[in-house]
């Protein structure tokens, strides 16, 4: 019961549950949680384009959403149980981070966030048809090396944010527009995508071992984490390309 989704962790469940989840219920769960972020991520990004000036507004509304958005996360985390009441609150921070995200590439690069959104659903709906023709499978070599190559990224920019924070420079190379920075955003792209086939094998298995109702509120933000991920990392990608 393993996947290198951060929201995820290995969680032993009992068969005696009266309302276990089910796959259904946690699609539907994550569909919801997607429609609220998308519609907040939305309201907030035309705010932030009609006001005429975007750093200050659009970064403050996405360091509140990313900020917030973790600390629930990390919460949920730790307590699975209180996914039904945090699931929402956090759609609604998450689609507050790419609101203002998506705007401030908006001003820089127009069109981009369009792209990227594109780019993010074309891939899900891509690596699903894959996971349920099973050409790819999450296997455990599969999962152990997705969970490594995550695992090095989150160092990574746990490194590159204290060096921002502390020093106001950044890891060399890796986080610049160069070629170096545009491999390293294409590798992001690739390993935030290959998790979604780690989050459909865990849903599904968790659904198969009668996991607690709640387990769907909880899949479906691990679920909408990863969609996240994905696109920042595209929208990062395309905009390296783009400068360049």
């Amino acid at each position: 019961m393993q996947s290198n989704n951060p929201m995820f962790k290995k969680v032993g469940f009992d068969a005696t549950y009266t309302e276990p989840m089910t796959v259904s219920g946690a699609v539907n769960k994550a569909v919801l949680m997607t429609g609220v972020a998308t519609a907040i991520a939305l309201v907030f990004y035309f705010y932030c384009l009609n006001l005429g000036y975007i750093n200050s507004p659009a970064m403050l509304g996405a360091v509140v959403g990313a900020i917030g958005g973790f600390v629930l996360a990390l919460i949920m985390t730790f307590k699975p149980h209180t996914s039904s009441s945090l699931a929402l609150p956090y759609a609604v921070l998450e689609g507050l981070f790419l609101g203002g995200i998506s705007a401030a590439y908006e001003y820089r690069y127009p069109g981009l966030p369009l792209i990227a959104v594109a780019a993010t659903f074309v891939t899900t709906f891509g690596l699903l048809g894959l996971y349920k023709a099973k050409i790819i499978q999450a296997t455990e070599k599969f999962k152990a090396v997705v969970l490594s190559a995550t695992l090095a990224i989150l160092i990574l920019y746990l490194v590159q944010w204290v060096m921002v924070l502390a020093f106001g420079n950044s890891i060399p190379f890796l986080f610049e527009n160069g070629m170096i920075g545009l491999g390293f955003a294409a590798f992001v792209a690739v390993i935030a995508s290959l998790n979604l086939i780690l989050d459909f094998d865990l849903v599904e298995r968790s659904a198969e071992y009668h996991a607690p109702k709640y387990m769907e509120w909880f899949c479906g933000v691990a679920l909408l984490a990863t969609l996240v991920w994905m696109y920042i990392s595209f929208l990062r990608l395309l905009g390296i390309i783009r400068s360049n």
